[in-house]
């Protein structure tokens, strides 16, 4: 038997009822909440692909294929991140830049020299000592090694003569002016120019023992804490152990 068409117009206007107080309840309740922040965007920025050399120009490792881009959250971007390559064009890499490091701009500082290879540490001097191949640890050291520096003083015979160290971890911006010779470890061979970052007043003891005595230099591996020596003359080198 069919209800009376008013039963039904009755109970289709409550069902109406309901679903908009429902309705409305949800809206109320999605508005009362905190707007969520919005998923954060990535930002690109400029990693170094391969290792990049002290002394490389930021245009240099671009064209060599050391530069790449990726999109990382924003939280792990470092200040001052390099986001076009462009940035670092005109500077140079103040230090060995290890492959996959997010590059910043102060990674590759203006250079200071005419042909634009070089950064001279803030506070050091560049300074050029010829020393021939073995007192020079024979072709070994290359720019971004360090060096211990000995003075050897050259008496009138062996027990007025002595060795002292003079300066430790000093370090290499540039060996020859080009690079290191074809074969290292030679004993005989032409003398090489080994550019060193010394303060003024290293630079001024170095420059004295180089005229009026001699000097040595050892290779030294990075992180080795400074050693402290007397010296070695006649008495200390012949000494029995």
């Amino acid at each position: 038997m069919k209800a009376p068409l008013a039963t039904r117009s009755k109970i289709g206007f409550i069902a109406g009822f309901l679903l908009f107080v429902i309705g409305a309840a949800a809206a109320a309740f999605i508005s009362s909440r905190p707007d969520a922040p919005p998923p954060a965007a990535g930002i690109v920025v400029v990693y170094a692909a391969g290792a990049i050399n002290v002394g490389t120009s930021g245009q240099a490792a671009a064209i060599q294929g050391l530069l790449d881009t990726r999109v990382v959250d924003p939280a792990a971007v470092p200040v001052n991140a390099v986001t076009v390559p462009a940035q670092i064009a005109g500077g140079v890499a103040a230090a060995l830049v290890p492959a996959g490091t997010v590059l910043t701009t102060d990674m590759f500082p203006a250079p200071q020299t005419r042909i634009g290879t070089l950064v001279i540490p803030q506070g050091k001097r560049a300074l050029a000592l010829k020393l021939d191949p073995v007192p020079g640890v024979a072709g070994f050291a290359g720019a971004g090694d360090l060096i211990d520096v000995y003075g050897v003083t050259q008496g009138s015979d062996a027990a007025s003569s002595r060795v002292q160290l003079v300066l430790q971890a000093v370090e290499v911006l540039n060996v020859n002016g080009a690079g290191l010779p074809a074969v290292q470890g030679q004993a005989d061979g032409a003398s090489l120019v080994y550019l060193v970052a010394v303060t003024p007043g290293d630079a001024e003891r170095l420059i004295f023992i180089s005229e009026f005595n001699k000097l040595y230099f050892d290779l030294v591996a990075k992180g080795e804490p400074p050693v402290v020596t007397s010296g070695a003359g006649a008495a200390e080198a012949l000494k029995g152990v």
